[in-house]
C-alpha cells in the first residue's frame, strides 16, 4: 500500500507543477459554468436573489375562463416575463429574433372545446438558440394545461351525470348552471383536500418560484455538469502519462524492482481519482460561496457518488492506456473521447431527461449517470438510498474499463 501511496504522491505533485493542466482541470470548468449560469440568472448576494428570467410571448386568442387560466398561470410563474401580442405571425417573427424564447399561442375557442370534451391544443413557438429555457417554458405551459384539464373533465363529468337526471328538460338553463357550479365547487374543493394531505406523498418543485428550491437553477445544473465533463477530461492526462513512462523507460525500471503490479496501476489510478475530488471540492465550494448552490442535505452521499465517479474516470484512462501505442494518441484521443462524452451526457443539454433515440444514447453514458446523481442531490429530492442506482452504474461502467484494462494492457 505504501508503494502505490508513493506512485500517486508522485504523480500527483507532476500534475500539480503543470500550470496549464491545473486550468484546464480548475480554472476552465468554474470559468464555464459560471458562464452559463450568468447567461440564464442574475446572480446577486443572496439565495433569495438569486433569479431567472425568461422573456415569453403571449397570444390569447381565446376569450373563455380557460384561456385566462393558462394567461394567469403564465403569469405567475416568477421565472417568466410574459408580454402579451395580439398576432400569432408577429409573435413568430420575434422568436426568430431572438426577442424571446417562446411564444404561448392559446388558440380561440379552447374553453368551448374543452366543455364540449373536444381535444384542444396549445401551440409553443420555441427559440432553438434557447432550448433550456424554452423546456421551462413548455413545462409550466403543461402543468397549467394539467390543472385545466382536470377542471374540464371534472365540469363535462358534472354536466353528462346532470343531464341523465329528470329535471334537466324543463328546468331554467340558470338553475341548470347553478347546480352544476355548486357540484364543481364542492368536487374541487375535495380534490384540494386530497392534495394537501395525500395518501400519498410526492414531493415536487413549485413552478412559481416562491418556495427556495426553484425549478431549474442555472446554477445547479451546469456546475455539477461541468464538473463531470472535466473529471473525464482526465483521462488522456492518464493514459499520456502511463504510456509515457513506457517510452522513457521508467516503467521498466519500476517493473523490474520488488514493486507489485498492481501497487503501479492502482497507484496512478489513485492519483487521478484524487484530482477529480479535488474538482469537486473546488467547484462545488465556489458555487456555494459565489452562487449559493445548494449542497443538498447527504454529505454521505455526495461523497459516494464521486468516489464512484472518480473511479469511473480512472479506470476509462486506464483502459484508453491499454488501447493506444503512443502517449500522443492517448491524449488526442481522450481529448476527442471527452468532448463526445460530454455532449452526449448532457453537460450543454439534458438528453438524459427526455425520450427517443439521443435519451438512450445519452444515458449509455457514465456522464449522464453522474449528472442525474448530482442533480437529484443539489435539489434536495435524492439522499443516499435514491442515490445508489447512479453510483452502482457508474461503479459498473468502472468495473468493466478496468477489467478490459487489465486484459490488454501491456506490462512489457
Amino acid at each position: 500500500m505504501k508503494q502505490a501511496l508513493a506512485i500517486a504522491g508522485k504523480e500527483l505533485l507532476i500534475v500539480l507543477k503543470d500550470k496549464g493542466a491545473l486550468a484546464i482541470y480548475f480554472l476552465l470548468p468554474l470559468l464555464l459554468a459560471s458562464l452559463m449560469g450568468l447567461a440564464f440568472g442574475n446572480v446577486g448576494g443572496g439565495a433569495e436573489e438569486t433569479k431567472i428570467s425568461i422573456p415569453v410571448l403571449l397570444v390569447n386568442q381565446d376569450g373563455g375562463d380557460y384561456g385566462q387560466m393558462v394567461a394567469d398561470g403564465l403569469a405567475r410563474a416568477g421565472v417568466l416575463v410574459v408580454t402579451n401580442e395580439a398576432d400569432a405571425t408577429l409573435a413568430d417573427g420575434q422568436i426568430a429574433d431572438g426577442e424571446a424564447a417562446a411564444a404561448v399561442v392559446i388558440p380561440a375557442g379552447l374553453s368551448q372545446k374543452i366543455d364540449a370534451g373536444e381535444p384542444v391544443q396549445i401551440t409553443i413557438v420555441k427559440d432553438p438558440g434557447q432550448q433550456e429555457a424554452a423546456a421551462i417554458v413548455t413545462g409550466i405551459v403543461n402543468q397549467a394545461m394539467g390543472e385545466i384539464d382536470l377542471v374540464g373533465e371534472l365540469r363535462y363529468g358534472i354536466h353528462e351525470v346532470t343531464k341523465q337526471q329528470p329535471y334537466y328538460g324543463t328546468a331554467p338553463p340558470e338553475v341548470v348552471q347553478a347546480i352544476e357550479a355548486q357540484t364543481l365547487g364542492v368536487m374541487w374543493s375535495q380534490v384540494q383536500q386530497m392534495r394537501q394531505n395525500p395518501v400519498i406523498a410526492v414531493k415536487s418543485e413549485d413552478v412559481t418560484g416562491v418556495v427556495e428550491r426553484e425549478p431549474w437553477n442555472p446554477i445547479t445544473y451546469y456546475v455539477p455538469g461541468f464538473t463531470v465533463a472535466f473529471a473525464f477530461f482526465l483521462i488522456g492526462a492518464m493514459a499520456g502519462s502511463l504510456l509515457r513512462e513506457k517510452e522513457e523507460g521508467t516503467f521498466r525500471r519500476l517493473m523490474s524492482s520488488p514493486m507489485p503490479r498492481w501497487a503501479i496501476i492502482g497507484g496512478k489510478m489513485l492519483a487521478y481519482m484524487v484530482i477529480v475530488f479535488l474538482q469537486v471540492i473546488v467547484m462545488f465550494t465556489v458555487g456555494y460561496a459565489l452562487f449559493q448552490m445548494p449542497m443538498g442535505s447527504s454529505p454521505l452521499a455526495l461523497v459516494g457518488l464521486t468516489l464512484a465517479l472518480a473511479f469511473c474516470s480512472a479506470s476509462l484512462g486506464m483502459l484508453l492506456g491499454a488501447l493506444c501505442r503512443t502517449s500522443k494518441q492517448a491524449e488526442s484521443v481522450g481529448v476527442i473521447l471527452s468532448f463526445i462524452l460530454m455532449a452526449l451526457g448532457g453537460t450543454m443539454h439534458p438528453f438524459f431527461r427526455g425520450e427517443g433515440f439521443m435519451a438512450t444514447l445519452s444515458k449509455l453514458t457514465p456522464n449522464a449517470h453522474a449528472l442525474m446523481g448530482y442533480m437529484g442531490l443539489l435539489s434536495d429530492e435524492w439522499g443516499l438510498l435514491q442515490i445508489l442506482p447512479q453510483i452502482a452504474i457508474l461503479f459498473g461502467f468502472a468495473v468493466v474499463f478496468f477489467v478490459i484494462a487489465v486484459w490488454r494492457f501491456r506490462f512489457d
